[in-house]
């Protein structure tokens, strides 16, 4: 494990740090591809890859949107990280390495996000059964089955394609193939993400790729992002040559917009994003569309302390970063930033969008507070009405799982007693 001090290739540095990630084959691919970019960037360093298990892992079976019953401010998707923060707050990792897309927009005390590397295509993939032809959802008869575990997917396809029928697949990319390619499967075709079966090598199985106008995408799809412990001045020095700035201010706007939202994996929230940088000659012109969408002086100058992404995009992979008291040096940036969003109600019969006019950014904060400035006005547009009915029934569902619980425990409490007697 590393501890802060200097930067690698100084005496008290550390050289070897250990990369955490959850045991499946794509988590163990992205990682080690995480890792392959480390050690191009830090040539005297070497990135060992540990996985565990976790319990979104263990759990292949329950729908996603019922992992979590007990608890509507612990979202599903934290069952894949939960116990991965633990371990590296406890130093058995140095950092970890996450599908953005499965990241709660809440870290836990002590973490930060600290890079994201360049991001795959964001789009969801439909892939139809083998032995097939069709070649599109459009090609689907009426009543053919597609799986998905996603109720972001379903609401929105739901609402494009009502003549369909969208059941719940879970388990890891190569079961939920042979689940599909099965002679006695039900399913006609598969929603996944192009991004993981890109890096898989499973490519030629996409049939088509979904995008805006009939699916967005989810927050962070298709990015890996690595978690440190907040303020680890090794860890973050070793990440300073891997991010991808245009990829962490587009994700800062997307998950910016998440968190306003109160959405995670069970709630149906769809984006697309884009970014394009501005020269310095789109600046001197002066033209209204060129300028910030924020007063320079909407955020505090950034001080040597500042999360790890708040530098993104405006320090120099060569420039060091700040020792504490030492005023930064920063590089000016901009860059217009797009942004698609859409809630959908779970049966896809109501459906918000939105889609500003393109803002101009000069910083991570400014992308990230632009897409929680977004979120606000979707939730006026309608949104909040789709959200607060979803929230409902979480917690009536909630109250139910809870009472089933205690009734079975009770029950169970019964049957050991009256065996102790028998």
């Amino acid at each position: 494990m590393s501890s802060p001090s200097t930067a690698i290739g100084a005496a008290s540095a550390p050289t070897t740090f250990s990369i955490g990630t959850r045991r499946s084959n794509l988590a163990l691919v992205q990682t080690n591809l995480v890792a392959s970019a480390l050690g191009s960037a830090n040539p005297s360093a070497s990135f060992p890859v540990v996985s565990m298990s976790t319990v979104g892992d263990r759990n292949q079976t329950t729908p996603l949107h019922l992992l979590s019953p007990y608890s509507s401010s612990q979202p599903a998707k934290s069952l894949w990280t939960d116990e991965l923060e633990a371990a590296l707050l406890r130093g058995t990792f140095d950092m970890l390495v996450h599908s953005c897309k499965d990241v709660p927009t809440a870290l836990r005390d002590g973490c930060e996000i600290a890079a994201l590397l360049e991001r795959e295509d964001p789009r969801d993939a439909l892939v139809v059964k083998l032995g097939l032809d069709y070649k599109s959802l459009d090609d689907l008869p009426d009543g053919s089955v597609v799986g998905t575990g996603s109720v972001r997917r379903v609401a929105q396809l739901k609402r494009a394609y009502p003549q369909l029928k969208f059941d719940d697949m879970r388990g890891n990319l190569n079961t939920r193939l042979g689940k599909l390619d099965a002679e006695a499967s039900p399913f006609a075709a598969l929603i996944l993400a192009t991004s993981g079966l890109e890096r898989l090598g499973l490519g030629a199985r996409i049939t088509a790729t979904l995008e805006y106008p009939v699916l967005l995408h989810a927050v962070g799809q298709g990015a890996l992002a690595v978690e440190i412990r907040a303020g680890d001045a090794h860890v973050r020095d070793a990440l300073r040559r891997v991010g991808h700035w245009q990829t962490e201010w587009r994700v800062a706007a997307e998950r910016g917009l998440l968190r306003v939202l109160e959405g995670g994996c069970s709630v149906p929230v769809g984006v697309e994003s884009a970014i394009s940088e501005l020269s310095d000659a789109a600046s001197d012109a002066g033209a209204d569309d060129d300028k910030p969408h924020y007063p320079a002086d909407t955020f505090a100058p950034l001080a040597a302390d500042a999360p790890t992404l708040h530098f993104s995009g405006r320090l120099d992979p060569a420039t060091p970063f700040p020792a504490p008291g030492e005023p930064p040096r920063l590089r000016a940036r901009r860059a217009r930033l797009a942004l698609k969003a859409c809630v959908t109600s779970p049966d896809g019969a109501k459906h918000v969008l939105y889609e500003p006019t393109p803002a101009v950014v000069t910083s991570w904060q400014e992308a990230e507070r632009w897409g929680e400035d977004c979120a606000r006005e979707v939730r006026r547009q309608g949104a909040g009405e789709i959200l607060d009915e979803i929230e409902r029934v979480r917690k009536a569902r909630e109250e139910s799982d809870l009472e089933e619980a205690k009734r079975r425990s009770k029950a169970e409490a019964e049957a050991d007693g009256q065996a102790a007697t028998a």
